[in-house]
């Protein structure tokens, strides 16, 4: 069996018993399969949905990003929708998490995703294609969707240490915005666990799901781990939230120091503004016609600001 990874926008067709792969349909005989699509095509969802008897709009319900997470059992197949992160580095993208589908007769099983799931530890994605039954494929997919989650969640940690560091000392509008869009992706994927949960149970709940049996001790194990990420989520997301607050306390102490600072030297400087455009008028005032009276104005300046200044200073707004 082969162990290159899936490639964006490719299929991947392998016998469960023997590990054999085809690079085709066609080419795939009659025995158990385990084919992973990624970058879902029209013309091979619809060879798929002729060949394992799968309805073609359930296939093509998992382009709709929008997709919820859902466990359908039909006569002929079993469904199962779950919602993975996206890969959050890249800045523009539209969402948070995307929709993978899981389709099985009992015997085969496909797996469609949009995009190739995010991983740190691919070893769980070589752990799917090791499987001999379709309900061992069926629990390693629910670890490498748990630990997508993780990886995703430890990328959100990093983020936000990196970040309530930056916040302490200046804060530029592209990095703020980034941690918008990462409070964002802390709730979508807070959402998204949480409704991977609700399917999970519900298969622990109905542990024989149409032509399968599925181990109700796996089901168990895999609900602690999901329960487990989703109680990082919010913590995370907690995390964001008192960030963005500090932030904004921070901003308006700073915005408030500013101020003052701007109002005491504007106050320091109208003090000899004012004596000298009080010299300055055309009326006979002291010291006109005196040589040194440029001299004493400058004094008598400087003896009002700087005990102005000092007094200023002990207050703390200059």
């Amino acid at each position: 069996m082969s162990s290159d990874r899936v490639e964006n926008g490719s299929i991947s067709i392998m016998a469960l018993e023997s590990g054999i792969k085809y690079a085709s349909l066609e080419e795939a005989p009659d025995e158990p399969l385990l084919i992973e699509i990624i970058g879902i095509r029209p013309d091979v969802l619809a060879k798929i949905s002729h060949r394992f008897e799968i309805d073609l709009e359930d296939l093509q319900d998992v382009q709709d990003l929008d997709e919820r997470p859902r466990l359908q059992i039909e006569d002929k197949f079993t469904m199962i929708v779950l919602r993975v992160p996206v890969d959050i580095s890249k800045e523009e993208r539209e969402y948070s998490t995307n929709p993978i589908g899981i389709f099985t007769n009992g015997k085969d099983i496909i797996v469609i995703q949009n995009d190739e799931v995010p991983l740190r530890k691919y070893r769980l994605r070589e752990r799917v294609r090791f499987s001999t039954t379709v309900n061992e494929v069926i629990y390693r997919w629910w670890e490498l969707v748990i630990h997508s989650f993780e990886t995703t969640l430890d990328l959100v940690e990093e983020t936000i240490n990196h970040t309530e560091d930056f916040i302490m000392r200046e804060i530029y509008p592209s990095q703020l915005e980034w941690f918008f869009q990462l409070s964002r992706d802390a709730i979508f994927m807070e959402t998204s666990l949480k409704a991977n949960m609700k399917v999970l149970r519900r298969l622990k709940r109905y542990n024989v799901v149409g032509r399968m049996i599925l181990d109700v001790d796996r089901l168990e194990e895999l609900e602690v781990d999901l329960q487990q990420q989703v109680e990082l989520s919010a913590i995370y997301r907690e995390l964001i939230a008192n960030a963005m607050n500090a932030y904004d306390s921070i901003v308006n102490h700073n915005l408030n120091r500013v101020i003052k600072t701007l109002t005491s030297i504007s106050l320091l400087v109208s003090v000899p503004t004012l004596i000298a455009s009080i010299y300055g008028m055309n009326v006979g005032l002291p010291f006109a016609s005196d040589p040194l009276a440029f001299v004493m104005v400058m004094i008598a300046s400087l003896l009002i600001t700087i005990p102005l200044l000092l007094f200023l200073r002990t207050k703390g707004l200059v």
